[in-house]
């Protein structure tokens, strides 16, 4: 027991110890030290070390594109079954079967829409490809350009404009065995900000606030074969670094790991007609602190039937604005295996910042 209490009281001291060297490499890019020196002495913050929140670019990456794993409060990197939810986990192509189109919509915080949609492929034995794209609506702004006059109110107005925001994306997923696969995604993500007038050296310049960069997923799934209990793995939005003016960024990366459980198997039945899924996500964000995602899973379907229904719900730990999810689909697919899916979420979030989002999602098998 002595030995035990020193171990443990060992272990924390180390946590404790390097935690802030982690932090600080959380903050700075490899390789290089941010420069911490305000742009504006006495009004900018010197120096803001052990910030992990808005360190990422591009954020219309992180926003959900598919229903069915966004009503389990994103916590789906371990689902199977469905082409919209590769986009988590693109090992998940592996286990999909014939050809899939699939759509989504989700009217995202602060009055503003994401399109997501792409199309899948199984080749027999040699894997399954796909297709996406997202394309995010940020709405409409007003521009304002410097006043240098001194007796100017500081700023003019330029009138509004409009930003683009697009991905497009190439996805392979394959089985290693009956239970195993490996899957890969690269994206080509724009985003444009318009021009702005900024002052280099005293002198008015303007300058074009317009990026692409080439962003790489990585998945992996496996089925341990321990009751339908499933070990999955993603890394969302790898990129090289970006700058906007003295800004520096990348996209926004993701580390997920996932648990997938089977209740109806656990408890030693057979899981038909009833499915019961528990997933267990923890997240590392490049943009916050770790979180950890929890979702449930109910489906009816009856062995054969070309009807199964699903009912969702899904809590985020640590999350600063959004908490509980839920939602639920309809899938009908007929003997030749061509049909249909339509799946919906609600995600709540604290109505102090945003108001509460839908998503809604549909595929069709041909």
């Amino acid at each position: 027991m002595k030995k035990l209490i020193l171990l443990i009281g060992l272990v924390a001291f180390v946590g404790l110890s390097v935690a802030p060297v982690f932090a600080q490499d959380d903050f700075n890019f490899p390789g290089r030290v941010r420069q911490l020196d305000p742009v504006v002495d006495k009004f900018e913050e010197a120096a803001p070390t052990f910030i992990k929140s808005g360190q990422a670019g591009f954020t219309f990456l992180s926003i959900p594109t598919d229903a069915r794993t966004a009503a389990m409060g994103d916590a789906g990197i371990g689902v199977i079954g469905h082409a919209a939810g590769t986009l988590y986990n693109p090992a998940a192509l592996a286990f999909l079967d014939g050809r899939e189109a699939y759509f989504t919509n989700v009217q995202w915080i602060a009055d503003t829409d994401l399109f997501a949609g792409g199309v899948t492929i199984n080749f027999p034995g040699r894997g399954t490809a796909g297709i996406a794209f997202q394309m995010y609506d940020a709405g409409t702004f007003n521009g304002t350009a410097i006043d240098t006059s001194p007796t100017g109110s500081g700023f003019t107005d330029t009138g509004t404009f409009d930003t683009s925001n697009f991905a497009l994306s190439v996805a392979y997923g394959f089985k290693i065995t009956d239970r195993f696969s490996i899957g890969a995604t690269a994206k080509l993500a724009s985003q444009d900000l318009g021009t702005g007038d900024v002052f280099i050296g005293g002198n008015r310049t303007t300058v074009d606030n317009s990026k692409t960069v080439l962003g790489v997923d990585l998945g992996t799934y496996f089925n341990t074969g321990f009751r339908n209990t499933v070990l999955a793995m993603s890394v969302r939005n790898f990129s090289s670094e970006l700058s906007f003016q003295r800004e520096r960024f990348e996209l926004p990366r993701n580390i997920q790991l996932g648990l997938l459980f089977d209740l109806v198997s656990l408890s030693g039945n057979t899981p038909a007609p009833h499915h019961l899924d528990l997933a267990t996500d923890v997240t590392n964000p490049i943009d916050f602190d770790e979180r950890i995602n929890l979702g449930l899973e109910y489906r009816f379907a009856q062995p054969g039937a070309s009807l199964a229904y699903a009912v969702r719900g899904g809590y985020k730990v640590n999350h600063d604005t959004e908490d509980y999810s839920i939602g639920g689909g309809i899938r009908f697919k007929n003997e030749t295996g061509k049909g249909f899916r339509i799946d919906y979420a609600f995600r709540h979030f604290d109505g102090q910042f945003f108001d509460s989002v839908n998503i809604i999602s549909g595929g069709i098998t041909f």
